[in-house]
């Protein structure tokens, strides 16, 4: 809930012009205040206001603007998202918690639907050994029902080797499974974390056979939280990787209509 101090509000009405909603209204002294009915608490006029009077006290302290923490370079950016690769060669070195709880943060900082903040996360390190030979099992059997001969020999080569990198996980040591209800945001939540898992040098793949072999699954997909309502958007594997790439990789022009 937005509260606005009406001492401190000098009645300049940014966040009542910026409210998508038009739940901030003007008072007869000029001051402004939140109608709680309207708001789906944005926090947008928490972040505008110049003086500081809107708040959201049961929510974390905002950060103040710093140019030199928070703006990018343009061209920096663009070059992070063109270094970035899907990664399938792992250590097998777990990643700490503190760098998974990084990502997360990078999650859940993703815009969501009407700031609905829907998007959930299930982080598999402890139970990662335990959850494996599941979904490799979920995935034999979607291989099997779909006459996919090349898949199966992957479940049979981790069968035989059991204890080795895999070629489903890839020597991964941790996975993120990630929920929301308009997918759209799940999907932004997983792009945000796979940028973090490259800042910190981490290896990162989306991995989609998981995604299925979880879905086929009733007892996994109650594991993980999937729901009628609530979809798996996807499945992060994060690790520890000694790859070092010197260069971008190609990629084609991008497939644009400019009407």
């Amino acid at each position: 809930m937005v509260i606005i101090d009406s001492t401190r509000c000098t009645g300049c009405g940014q966040c009542a012009k910026n409210c998508a909603v038009h739940a901030i209204v003007r008072e007869e002294d000029g001051t402004y205040r939140c109608n709680s009915g309207w708001c789906f608490a944005c926090g947008q006029c928490v972040a505008l206001c110049p003086v500081g009077a809107a708040s959201m006290p049961e929510l974390e302290e905002p950060l103040p603007y710093d140019s030199a923490a928070f703006d990018l370079d343009p061209q920096v950016l663009l070059n992070a998202m063109r270094f970035r690769r899907s990664i399938r060669q792992f250590t097998g070195e777990k990643v700490p918690r503190e760098e998974l709880e990084l990502l997360l943060e990078a999650g859940r900082c993703a815009p969501t639907s009407s700031n609905s903040q829907s998007v959930g996360f299930t982080v598999l390190d402890q139970e990662f050994e335990a959850l494996r030979p599941r979904i490799w099992k979920s995935f034999a059997r979607l291989a099997r029902e779909g006459g996919r001969k090349l898949l199966l020999r992957r479940y049979e080569s981790y069968l035989a080797h059991p204890e080795e990198p895999d070629s489903l996980f890839y020597g991964g040591t941790q996975m993120i499974a990630v929920t929301s209800e308009p997918p759209i945001d799940g999907a932004l939540s997983l792009a945000n974390m796979e940028l973090m898992a490259h800042a910190l040098g981490l290896g990162a793949l989306y991995c989609g056979f998981a995604v299925r072999a979880i879905n086929g699954d009733p007892d996994l997909r109650a594991y993980f939280g999937v729901t009628e309502r609530r979809k798996l958007d996807g499945c992060l594997i994060v690790g520890r990787t000694d790859l070092r790439f010197h260069r971008t990789a190609p990629r084609n022009p991008p497939r644009a209509a400019w009407k």
